[in-house]
């Protein structure tokens, strides 16, 4: 049996179709038709040493269906279980077959180290959804080994 995640509520719900991390998105506002554009959607974050810093992360999120006004929020959690970056945005859901983009910026996010980090996506303070994030170590090449004095002989001999 699945759990229902969200909150309580008299009123339909929004669902959460999508989350997605990525570097850019954008929702198309002008021709009004809402349509997203996501640039280089990932799940895994590279960094040659940790902590590290991203200029920034994107978490694009796809909603359909529900009633009302609603304050999404989507936390970053460490490893370790500590709140890294938190971002919002309001909601305003309407009903199927309607469908809405919320993008959420991180600008500036430190990770303290490598790890499974936790994105969980909230719709009026409770919990719909949550997904790993992994910062990964990129081993730097090792460094040029010295030459040895025999090479060096058999070089300059040449």
């Amino acid at each position: 049996m699945s759990q229902v995640w969200g909150p309580a509520s008299a009123r339909p719900l929004p669902r959460l179709l999508a989350s997605l991390p990525c570097e850019d998105a954008a929702v198309s506002v002008g021709l009004g038709d809402g349509r997203v554009t996501l640039e280089r959607v990932f799940f895994d974050l590279y960094a040659g040493a940790f902590p590290a810093g991203f200029d920034r992360l994107v978490i694009a999120c796809l909603w359909t269906g529900g009633e009302g006004e609603y304050k999404v929020e989507v936390r970053l959690v460490a490893p370790d279980g500590v709140e890294v970056g938190r971002g919002g945005a309001s909601l305003t859901a309407r009903p199927e077959p309607a469908t809405t983009a919320l993008v959420i910026y991180f600008a500036g996010l430190a990770l303290p180290a490598p790890g499974r980090y936790t994105v969980e996506v909230l719709l009026g303070g409770a919990a719909v959804h949550s997904y790993g994030l992994h910062a990964v170590l990129i081993e730097r090449a090792a460094a040029a080994k010295p030459e040895k004095e025999d090479e060096k002989e058999e070089r300059s001999a040449k």
